[in-house]
């Protein structure tokens, strides 16, 4: 005899599954906020440069926590609370949670195609596109107390071609986001580890936020009973979130450790900075002169014909035709020559 999904006791059993599972992941997700305050007090005191997007990072933290621990007192709660209102807060948290964690990849995918409108354009609307659709589900979710179990039970949630709709497009979205960015780093960055970072950070980030909503996807496809039809929400957010949190920390963190090799004793900069240097001596004892054309000092210098000037050299013993002297620099970082680019440098993951 197959199961009665909607059989009051089990939707009460259900109820009590959910109530512990959400339990676990509001310890998961304090695990993470805690494990990682470090970077964002580095952030507050102004030690790391502040840089817009750092804002869509602390939304997704803040939201995850909204979302789980509102949900944990929503299952949990020992006295009657109101819960239409907790409800919205857990509701509208997850909206933005998951679609702040999907905005800071497009932003790192429309660094690494440096603002390039072909991709950026469609990228924007897509993202509008998935706001849209969860706005949908907001009229839908519905609790209210029950005395007897001490809980908020869930009345109803969003109709189940919605909530398809809903995690399919996400799933969709983050796998173009996935295929935009692996072809850029793929054809453009084999030689860099920054481009290496990007590209294992986005296909794990990837393969977690797929992964967690392609279960609660198929939860809402079964369609068992209110319960069992979320079971997994607070779940994919909660993935969601720490990977696209992680993946901002990693580059972040990758870039601040590169520019600080950059501007190192044994990097490009210094390196050129030397010649310069050595050149300019070389021109103040010919009485010539030093053009120095470059782009961004702390990361390379370009090639470039380096004019010494033309002098005449007299002396007492000899004399002699002018004689002209040109200097080619070329400056390599990561094995890549560097010269070769009539701009500054590329960096992936920068920007966003």
């Amino acid at each position: 005899m197959a199961k009665n999904w909607m059989d009051p006791q089990e939707i009460v059993r259900n109820s009590r599954i959910f109530a512990a599972f959400v339990l676990v992941l509001s310890g998961v997700a304090a695990w993470d906020v805690l494990r990682t305050l470090a970077f964002d007090i580095s952030i507050i005191r102004g030690k790391r440069t502040w840089r817009w997007p750092m804002v869509l990072y602390f939304l997704c933290r803040i939201c995850m926590l909204l979302h789980i621990f509102s949900m944990a007192v929503n299952l949990n709660a020992i006295s009657e609370i109101p819960c239409q209102g907790v409800t919205w807060i857990s509701k509208i948290s997850d909206a933005f949670g998951t679609c702040g964690s999907s905005l800071i990849l497009v932003l790192r995918t429309t660094a690494v195609w440096h603002r390039d409108i072909k991709v950026s354009i469609p990228l924007g609307v897509m993202f509008l596109g998935q706001i849209a659709v969860w706005v949908q589900t907001f009229r839908y979710s519905r609790s209210q107390w029950n005395p007897q179990r001490n809980v908020c039970a869930v009345i109803s949630t969003a109709p189940q071609p919605l909530l398809v709709a809903v995690f399919a497009y996400t799933m969709a979205f983050d796998f173009i986001i996935l295929l935009l960015c692996t072809y850029r780093l793929g054809r453009g960055q084999r030689g860099s580890s920054l481009a290496k970072l990007l590209l294992r950070d986005g296909i794990g980030y990837f393969t977690a936020a797929f992964t967690a909503n392609l279960i609660q996807m198929i939860f809402a496809v079964l369609q068992l009973n209110p319960v069992m039809n979320i079971l997994c929400l607070p779940f994919a957010l909660v993935v969601s979130a720490i990977a696209a949190t992680t993946v901002f920390r990693n580059v972040f963190t990758a870039y601040d450790a590169f520019s600080k090799d950059s501007n190192g004793p044994g990097s490009s900069s210094s390196k050129g900075q030397r010649v310069t240097e050595g050149l300019s001596g070389i021109s103040n004892r010919y009485n010539g002169r030093v053009n120095v054309s470059h782009g961004y000092p702390s990361q390379h210098m370009s090639s470039n014909d380096i004019a010494l000037g033309d002098y005449k050299r007299h002396d007492h013993h000899e004399s002699g035709p002018p004689i002209a002297v040109t200097k080619v620099v070329d400056i390599d970082v990561d094995g890549v020559p560097l010269g070769r680019q009539t701009h500054g440098p590329e960096k992936p993951g920068h920007g966003f």
